[in-house]
């Protein structure tokens, strides 16, 4: 990859006068592996009327508080009380303020995730200031369109994953992924589920899977032997997140490609997995990381070690959008883009990204060229 992360025009300064947390969740929430029943947006305002939008990928609530806590003593400061007065446009001036201001309460975990929402609030509003997709900020060359995999969960029986393939297929999409319960347990149920997806997609559509952290090394290694038969383009998070001995021990011996890296948030934990871990694929969220500034530095990672960067999108349009401008400027673009049924995934963020042929086709909007559906927000706003 290559990657700039510099304003190509002078600019004046543009004072931050409100960060708003938008808390949006669905009337019924069920218990799974389902992060778009549930969003956090950031709205950043500013003096000049340029408005910029974020996600946060976390436990909601939390991530609110985070946000909108008021000043206490040094470095316990909510995010919003942070940043406000700051110059909109002075992004490494703002990373570092956060970061020194949770620092009773960070710099990881929730108070990453918070950070991103805001930083890629940021990274909108300067897109919006130079009057370009935030993509061509990052690489001037930067790709139009991004090829973009299809995310959802299995289904309960391997007898039920046809219908959703079937409709993948007929869609034009190129590479499909399927993840979490009830996969994990048992083995000879991993196998008939992939056994499943592979006959419905056909040999020609790539197939991810993503185990949801369901074993210790050696199941994992005892999985990919099983299912090595199926062509599986990547066996995501086999481990816990943090199993950097278990990662490097799958990842030397598995016929299959390792990916993992969504759960965690700092740069120093992504370089352990990377250097260490020896994992295949990469993939920060850009709504834990930091958002945009903090995924550019996990990109310098991957590139140090031969690993690609995928982003991890399990979220809203918001993140969607975000994820696929970072990755239209990468070398092998792609990104995650999630189906769940969800109207939050489906139609909180009005965007002009059109899937056609196996990818998200970008316009060349400035910013991260979307804005929410206030209807939406008004529905589920907490």
């Amino acid at each position: 990859m290559v990657w700039t992360d510099g304003l190509t025009t002078e600019s004046c300064f543009m004072k931050i006068t409100d960060v708003e947390a938008i808390h949006l969740r669905l009337p019924k929430i069920v218990e799974a592996a389902d992060g778009t029943q549930d969003c956090l947006i950031v709205r950043v305002q500013t003096d000049a009327g340029i408005v910029g939008l974020g996600e946060v990928v976390s436990c909601s609530y939390v991530g609110k508080a985070v946000i909108e806590a008021p000043r206490s003593a040094p470095f316990r400061h909510g995010l919003a009380a942070i940043v406000t007065g700051m110059d909109a446009l002075d992004l490494d001036a703002i990373h570092n303020a956060m970061i020194q201001g949770v620092s009773w309460y960070g710099p990881g975990g929730v108070a990453r995730h918070a950070m991103s929402g805001v930083d890629m609030a940021l990274w909108d509003i300067r897109g919006k200031v130079e009057g370009k997709p935030v993509r061509k900020l990052l690489r001037e060359d930067a790709a139009d369109a991004v090829p973009a995999y299809a995310s959802v969960l299995w289904p309960e029986r391997p007898e039920l994953v046809r219908e959703s393939a079937e409709q993948f297929t007929a869609q034009g999409y190129r590479a499909v992924k399927y993840g979490w319960a009830p996969m994990g347990p048992d083995a000879a149920l991993d196998e008939a589920l992939v056994a499943a997806a592979r006959e419905a997609l056909g040999p020609d559509v790539n197939l991810m899977v993503d185990a949801g952290r369901a074993w210790d090394a050696e199941t994992a290694l005892g999985r990919v032997a099983r299912f090595e038969k199926y062509n599986v383009f990547w066996l995501e998070e086999p481990l816990h997140p943090f199993d950097v001995k278990g990662y490097r021990d799958v990842s030397t011996q598995s016929s299959i490609p390792i990916a993992g890296g969504e759960a965690m948030t700092l740069v120093g934990e992504y370089a352990d997995l990377l250097h260490n871990g020896k994992i295949h694929f990469v993939q920060p969220d850009l709504g834990r990381v930091g958002g945009i500034t903090g995924a550019l530095a996990i990109a310098r990672l991957a590139n140090e070690t031969g690993a690609r960067a995928v982003p991890h999108a399990y979220g809203t349009g918001v993140l969607l959008a975000a994820s696929a401008q970072w990755a239209a400027a990468s070398e092998q673009p792609l990104t995650e883009y999630t189906r769940a049924p969800s109207p939050l995934a489906r139609n909180l963020a009005r965007h002009g990204m059109a899937f056609r042929d196996g990818a998200l086709c970008l316009t060349d909007d400035p910013g991260l060229g979307m804005a929410l559906d206030e209807d939406v927000v008004a529905k589920f706003r907490v």
